[in-house]
């Protein structure tokens, strides 16, 4: 009994204290958390989740965790607060993209489906999400364009200086600098031994340089013999220096210590408060000391930074009159957002924002520029895979503004973590970047891959080498793997020098037939996979040509030069001659006279003749023709099944009788109105598939009205490739797929409803469309499938309203 009461005792004492201590955990947590120290403060908020602060701990840990990319931690106290309660504020949409960026798709596409069924602020981002979720498998397939190169790092340091991680190339020339982190100082902290770094906890970074070594011809890895600047880094966080090549001035970014602060300043700043070290940007030049040895060192802090801020990741213009850099300063549109400032006399102007089309909701960094219209960058607010994504954005020769953004770079160089600081090299389309796809970050290169390679083949005379024109032989693709086909033949006849060339695909395996070559062995050879090849050329050594066929003279393929005859002889029949044509066809159509029988020949139609063999205008389709469904009423979609063929706006006959049965159906409910809707696949622009659907939408338009239904109850839409039932890409549908996208569908109007079409003209933007009809521009977004404020001159938009 003692023991009980004891041991009773002991639980309540212990529970009263975890109580206290769960409360000063967290209230440490939070002070620590206002001064930067993250890390720091996630393990105050890890003591005080044991006590009574459990969930208030949980939704700390939840947005630090974020902020780390700590993705298994954050679920975790995700998950906790869900089960305790549901999640609050924002906290949804934080979740689905810690899901998206741990590859667990489906969790995050129900969350994103939630999202945008609920509507509010998350469920534009939301509607991307899916629609990127929807292209997933095929982005995420590697790209047959691109190729992926391993990089390793050696360190060549006197020192013996080591790295445990590499992000953020830049390259000048032969040279590539790139930070990386290493274990820098430490102090201990209620008896744990802790890495001390302001912000995140990680280890300090440091600016390291390299020399290339690339001998693999775009193939292996490559390798770079690195040690760090010394003369540069510090005790803090320290970036790369962007400059031009051959320059001796640059922007560096590295952490900004700040000297003694006024008195006034100290006193207004909380009790306990640190003072930030923040990136910024600062004054760099190439020094050369006594020696002749040149080393770049810092300056002075940028006039245009805010110490209050972060700015960092520089990149400087093409022409040199503008830095691009990324910055959390007001005036974005959330996150991190890319900025431009411009050269102003002798210094520099003030920051400008990059604007909606470069810059999201998310975070936007790492800008880079190789040509002064094209900007690439990583993001994770537009269409990402996943974390962070490279991207690129395209400026207007007319506005001078950035106008287009492309976020579909594909596997390889994307993944579902991050991917950023892309460095393009100076020729090709290629670069270094950094992933953490592996888990932690490093350095990779791309380059793009051509598929195709020039074979030039060579016939010679076996035994002097001398060529040997005119001669017959067939290019033979050979089976070169599990599921690999043959492609079909392909004849050829050398010309006077001996030669033909074609495009084969790199890679696979081939060989030379030669049939009527006495002695001729073909040898199997394989199309080069490597980039610098552009052309390769196979010597054919014919040792004899024994010719062989036809030897009847009377047989149509006479061959007066065969030495040798075989079973090919063909002749002339009773009705046709040699050449295949009648020997009696005085209209000259191809049927013999004896033979044609007139009708209609179309076996869509109402009088189809099978045993016609010549149109005479008569096929009609109405006669035999049922109504549609009874249950295609009003706000219905009739799927008309109706596919063009690829660039064409003529309706395929096989297609009439489904057309003429809906016309059926609209002429016994006089009181319907129709949308026609036209769509294309995604090949060709944005702009040349506005045209085309729209004249495929007047082609059925004209059709309903020559089958009885009037004009005036139809209105065509052409609807470009905003609607395609298989978002796959270009490269990567296969022709089912884009034969799917290309369709028209008919929309069943209600009574008091008006469709508008409104085309879009020069300088017209969402806002003034939205005023002119009464409506709102998310409205228009949403009618129109659009995800951005940017239109196309000559784009329809669909315009819904209801009759007063």
């Amino acid at each position: 009994m003692r023991k009980l009461i004891t041991h009773g005792w002991g639980v309540i004492f212990g529970l009263v204290l975890l109580t206290g201590c769960s409360s000063h955990y967290y209230l440490e947590g939070k002070a620590l958390e206002n001064q930067g120290e993250f890390t720091a403060a996630a393990q105050q908020y890890e003591r005080a989740a044991k006590g009574n602060k459990k969930l208030e701990a949980h939704e700390k840990l939840a947005e630090i965790y974020t902020r780390l990319n700590a993705h298994e931690k954050a679920i975790a106290s995700m998950d906790t607060l869900e089960a305790n309660g549901g999640l609050p504020g924002d906290m949804p949409f934080e979740k689905a993209e810690t899901l998206l960026a741990l590859g667990r798709y489906d969790e995050a596409k129900e969350m994103y489906l939630w999202m945008s069924e609920k509507g509010g602020r998350d469920a534009t981002v939301s509607e991307s999400r899916l629609i990127m979720l929807s292209s997933l498998d095929s982005r995420q397939a590697d790209s047959i364009n691109f190729r992926l190169r391993s990089v390793e790092i050696i360190s060549i340091d006197e020192g013996g200086a080591q790295l445990v991680s590499a992000a953020a190339p830049f390259r000048s020339g032969d040279k590539l600098f790139f930070t990386v982190e290493k274990p820098r100082e430490y102090r201990l902290r209620r008896g744990v031994e802790m890495q001390l770094d302001n912000y995140t906890g990680n280890r300090l970074t440091d600016l390291w340089e390299a020399e290339i070594v690339d001998t693999t011809g775009l193939q292996g890895t490559i390798y770079l013999l690195a040690k760090p600047m010394t003369s540069l880094n510090t005790e803090l966080h320290d970036g790369f220096v962007a400059h031009q090549e051959g320059d001796s001035v640059g922007v560096i970014s590295m952490s900004y210590v700040q000297g003694k602060l006024p008195l006034k300043e100290m006193l207004s700043k909380e009790p306990g408060e640190t003072i930030l070290k923040p990136i910024q940007l600062f004054n760099a030049a190439l020094k050369e000391d006594s020696t002749g040895l040149k080393t770049w060192q810092a300056g002075d802090r940028m006039s245009f930074c805010d110490k209050r801020y972060m700015f960092a990741h520089p990149a400087i213009s093409p022409n040199g009159n503008s830095i691009y850099f990324t910055s959390n300063k007001p005036g974005g549109y959330g996150g991190m957002d890319i900025w431009r400032v411009d050269k102003k006399g002798n210094g520099w102007g003030r920051p400008v924002n990059c604007g909606d089309v470069v810059n999201s909701s998310g975070n936007e960094a790492f800008p880079t520029m190789r040509n002064a219209d094209t900007l690439y960058f990583s993001s994770d607010g537009h269409l990402s895979m996943g974390g962070l994504d490279v991207v690129y954005a395209t400026k207007s020769v007319s506005s001078g503004g950035w106008t287009e953004l492309y976020d579909r770079l594909p596997h390889p160089i994307n993944s579902s973590r991050d991917d950023f600081g892309l460095q393009l090299d100076p020729v090709g389309y290629g670069g270094f970047f950094t992933s953490d796809r592996t888990g932690i970050d490093a350095l990779y290169h791309f380059h793009g891959f051509e598929t195709e390679v020039i074979l030039n083949i060579k016939v010679v005379h076996d035994r002097d080498g001398s060529p040997w024109p005119d001669l017959g032989a067939v290019l033979a693709q050979n089976a070169h793997g599990p599921g690999k086909l043959a492609m079909d033949d392909m004849s050829f006849v050398s010309d006077n020098a001996g030669k033909w060339s074609v495009l084969v695909d790199r890679g696979a395996n081939y060989q030379v037939n030669c049939l009527n070559a006495f002695g001729y062995i073909p040898e199997p050879f394989t199309a080069p996979l490597d980039q610098t090849i552009n052309e390769f050329t196979i010597i054919v050594r014919i040792p004899l040509i024994i010719e062989v066929g036809c030897k009847d003279p009377v047989a149509c393929n006479y061959e007066p030069k065969a030495l040798v005859a075989d079973d090919s002889c063909t002749y002339p029949g009773v009705k046709f001659d040699c050449d295949g044509n009648c020997i009696n066809d005085k209209d000259e159509d191809g049927v013999c006279d004896s033979d044609e029988i007139p009708g209609c020949t179309s076996r869509h139609a109402c009088n189809y003749d099978p045993t016609a063999t010549e149109d005479d205008g008569s096929c009609e389709y109405m006669t035999c023709i049922e109504a549609v469904a009874a249950d295609s009423g009003p706000g219905k979609t009739v799927d008309l099944d109706i596919h063009w063929d690829y660039n064409t706006t003529v309706l395929r006959d096989e297609d009439r009788p489904g057309l003429a049965r809906f016309a059926a159906y609209l002429i016994s409910n006089p009181g319907y109105n129709v949308l026609l809707t036209s769509h294309c696949d995604l090949r060709a622009t944005e702009s040349f598939n506005d045209a085309l659907s729209q004249k495929r939408a007047t082609t059925i338009l004209k059709n309903l009205e020559s089958l009885g239904v009037s004009e005036d109850r139809l209105v065509s839409f052409g609807a470009g490739e905003q609607f395609p039932l298989n978002d796959c890409g270009i490269a990567e549908c296969t022709d089912e797929e884009h034969q799917q996208n290309r369709r028209t569908t008919a929309k069943i109007l209600f009574e008091d409803q008006i469709i508008i079409i409104h085309r879009v003209a020069e300088g017209q933007i969402l806002g003034k469309i939205a005023d002119k009809y009464g409506v709102r521009v998310w409205d228009i977004k949403a009618w129109n499938r659009v995800s951005s404020k940017k239109l196309r001159v000559g784009q329809e938009l669909l315009i819904y309203l209801m009759e007063e």
